[in-house]
């Protein structure tokens, strides 16, 4: 594995929407036609995965810590993401940091010492434990797949953002459940500079694509909710006393 002794934050900042119309073509041409100083290109068809590792008592995930393999065309990197804690009325989006860059036959507990030493520089007081034996017992947990278009949001300032549009398949590895969800993404570059073209391009989804609903939970909050939904308890009714 090719890493540092810290994890390194993306320099990318994603929303996520889910996509509920019939015709994705017509949601893009909505988007281009109402930024007016941009121009939105056809990259492509894109392909991605992305593995989730954990030992079996999900430990790093109750710790708020999510550990993956991603892959981006040839290449694979370890990634690490810090999920926020707080309720949902003040939680912000997850971080995510890439870790290192790997082999495809690699997986988390081939380097525990590196992984655990990165983790431990960069996160204080994240674990009482012994951090390097629970990298070394990660299985896989979680395999998303993600297919489908991408496009350039670009301007004659420099201005470079991508949109996604997505077929993503979220499957538990041990029991093999899948559930299938369709979406848009977000990529943005996280810059100053680039603040206002980022919030322009955001406004206008808001305004004029009500089929795309944004969500704050990273992909992995949201595998979890698809994959483990919780039982629904009905609240018992009480007749009042007089």
């Amino acid at each position: 594995m090719k890493g540092n002794e810290k994890l390194k934050e993306e320099l990318v900042k994603k929303v996520h929407y889910f996509y509920i119309g019939k015709n994705y073509k017509k949601t893009v041409k909505k988007i281009d036609e109402n930024l007016r100083y941009y121009r939105i290109e056809n990259v492509g068809k894109f392909a991605g995965k992305e593995i989730i590792y954990d030992v079996q008592s999900n430990m790093l995930s109750n710790a708020g810590l999510v550990l993956s393999k991603q892959y981006e065309g040839d290449d694979a990197y370890f990634k690490v993401r810090k999920i926020s804690s707080l309720p949902s009325v003040f939680k912000k989006a997850s971080q995510k940091f890439q870790l290192g860059e790997c082999e495809g036959s690699e997986s988390p507990k081939d380097f525990p010492v590196q992984i655990a030493n990165a983790i431990s520089n960069s996160f204080a007081n994240v674990f009482t434990i012994d951090l390097v034996s629970v990298v070394r017992q990660t299985v896989p947990k979680i395999e998303i797949v993600i297919k489908g278009q991408k496009y350039r949001i670009i301007c004659g300032t420099g201005y470079e953002a991508v949109l996604l549009v997505e077929n993503a398949m979220y499957r538990d590895v041990q029991t093999n459940k899948k559930v299938k969800r369709e979406g848009f993404t977000l990529k943005l570059p996280i810059s100053e500079k680039w603040d206002r073209e980022n919030e322009e391009i955001v406004k206008v989804i808001e305004h004029y694509c009500k089929e795309l609903v944004p969500y704050q939970q990273s992909r992995f909050e949201i595998a979890q909710r698809l994959l483990y939904p919780k039982p629904v308890v009905e609240e018992e009714k009480t007749e009042d006393s007089e």
